[in-house]
């Protein structure tokens, strides 16, 4: 299991090194990532689609995490944009997704389009989203080296 070196994601976020969507093979809890990123002055989310088998799947798992019921069954754009433009939130926003294996086994198709999309709607302001977790493979996504 590789741990975040401590401090180096807020470092890298409070210097905005870090832009899109990024695999980076590091196992983050959810108590590290808000801590990383309140250091940085960013806001957080945490994302866990672990049972998601598709995109809507993953959508409804979201919806569900951010408190939006309300969204389950939308599209996914509409998800994205709820993600990285969180009504009320005026710092920029890191995202930790972590739970993705069996979405990319099921439907790597539908993997890769939650990431473009997410990349797509983060474009708006300076978002990040972190495909974590040391095991497994996300292709199409850039590798983080740092950590």
């Amino acid at each position: 299991m590789v741990a975040p070196n401590p401090g180096l994601l807020a470092a890298m976020l409070k210097a905005q090194r870090l832009t899109g969507v990024l695999r980076w093979k590091v196992n983050f809890t959810q108590a590290v990532v808000a801590a990383e990123a309140g250091l940085a002055g960013w806001n957080y989310i945490w994302l866990d689609s672990s049972g998601a088998r598709s995109e809507q799947d993953f959508i409804d798992l979201v919806a569900q995490q951010i408190l939006r019921p309300d969204l389950v069954g939308c599209d996914l754009a509409a998800i994205a944009h709820e993600l990285v433009g969180l009504d009320g939130v005026t710092t920029n926003s890191c995202i930790a997704w972590t739970g993705w294996q069996e979405l990319v086994k099921s439907d790597a198709g539908a993997a890769q389009r939650i990431a473009e999309e997410l990349e797509a709607a983060g474009n708006e302001k300076t978002n990040v989203v972190l495909v974590c977790d040391s095991s497994g493979n996300f292709p199409g996504i850039s590798e983080l080296t740092q950590g």
